[in-house]
């Protein structure tokens, strides 16, 4: 599984069996998810970007003036193996919702 595009699409996959909705076609955002808080709905974006050794999936969620999930980015090798591939979106997905299960607004809620 070398191809970019066979990785976006194992990602989307990914994200969506977990829950979050893709934006169809995918734009720099892949997908979004809303987590209620004491503010309302808030959505939480992944985004997929890469240079020329690693790809990286990476998380946009607001809180507390900040995106709370700027040090919860994975890289993915792009060698990377489907089981590694997969191993990496299960870590993504768990960072993501630990950090916003402690985010401000959702431990009010």
């Amino acid at each position: 599984m070398n191809s970019q595009k066979e990785i976006v699409q194992f990602i989307c996959d990914y994200l969506r069996i977990n829950g979050w909705n893709i934006f169809d076609p995918p734009h720099v955002a892949l997908s979004f998810k809303l987590y209620d808080s004491a503010v309302g709905k808030k959505e939480a974006q992944a985004y997929f970007s890469g240079d020329q050794y690693n790809w990286c999936l990476s998380g946009l969620y607001l809180s507390q003036g900040r995106n709370i999930l700027e040090t919860e980015s994975v890289l993915i090798p792009k060698d990377c193996s489907i089981h590694q591939l997969s191993a990496l979106c299960l870590k993504f997905v768990q960072n993501v919702e630990t950090a916003i299960s402690n985010s401000y607004a959702v431990r009010l809620l």
